[in-house]
């Protein structure tokens, strides 16, 4: 029975590589297309190989990375119709969320979103975005989203969007780092979060998805035009 419990150094190990090496790839700081050398990891983290092939599988696993014979380990390229999968899927459970939530509203909870809206707002009169102020706003991001969730309260949505949720992050960084998306975002923030306190499910639920459309024109928008500069 003892051996059921039992966990080898190795594998606490490589669960400590997972988490450093897919916060780095949703951050930005290993790109698409990057090449991964597995021969270098160990010395760069400190440790031995095992725990980062079992990081590196589990990492391909989940999307975030390629292994080939040929090319060896790769940040996987999203595409741009892989983006907007997501987001549609996103917009739907968004909008599920949203309307929930706009009939379970109270004062109480209305408090917390005024308080991340207020910060939201200090990050628009930035002139300079950096990488700092774009991570703290993905965080501030994501807990308006999860307090919509929390007051939806309905656990099978959130078990579905909770194993979206990093992929989800890594498109939100990517598109917080667009210059303007900061002032854009808080006034579509603003306008769900007047819908959700007013009462207005079916506003609440379009806004919503509207909201993740407009996420996904920003970012192919800019990144074709980008493209065209090159």
């Amino acid at each position: 029975m003892n051996k059921l419990f039992k966990i080898n150094d190795y594998e606490l190990l490589s669960q400590k590589v997972y988490r450093i090496l897919k916060r780095r790839i949703i951050k930005g700081d290993l790109k698409p297309g990057e090449k991964l050398l597995e021969s270098k990891i160990p010395e760069q983290l400190g440790v031995s190989r095992t725990p980062v092939r079992e990081a590196l599988r589990e990492l391909a696993a989940e999307g975030f990375i390629e292994i080939t014979p040929n090319q060896g380990i790769i940040v996987n390229t999203i595409t741009f119709d892989e983006i907007w999968d997501l987001l549609q899927i996103r917009g739907v459970l968004d909008g599920l969320a949203a309307h929930t939530a706009a009939k379970k509203i109270n004062p109480e909870k209305t408090e917390k979103f005024n308080k991340v809206i207020d910060q939201m707002k200090n990050y628009t009169a930035i002139n300079t975005v950096s990488k700092e102020s774009i991570l703290n706003f993905t965080r501030l991001d994501i807990e308006f989203h999860d307090l919509i969730l929390n007051i939806c309260g309905n656990k099978w949505l959130i078990q579905i969007y909770s194993n979206l949720k990093n992929h989800i992050e890594r498109f939100r960084v990517r598109s917080f780092s667009i210059p303007g998306t900061f002032s854009k975002s808080l006034n579509e923030h603003c306008k769900i979060l007047d819908a959700i306190k007013n009462g207005d499910s079916e506003l609440a639920e379009k806004l919503s998805k509207i909201h993740m459309e407009k996420a996904y024109e920003n970012i192919f928008k800019y990144e074709t035009t980008k493209k065209r500069k090159i």
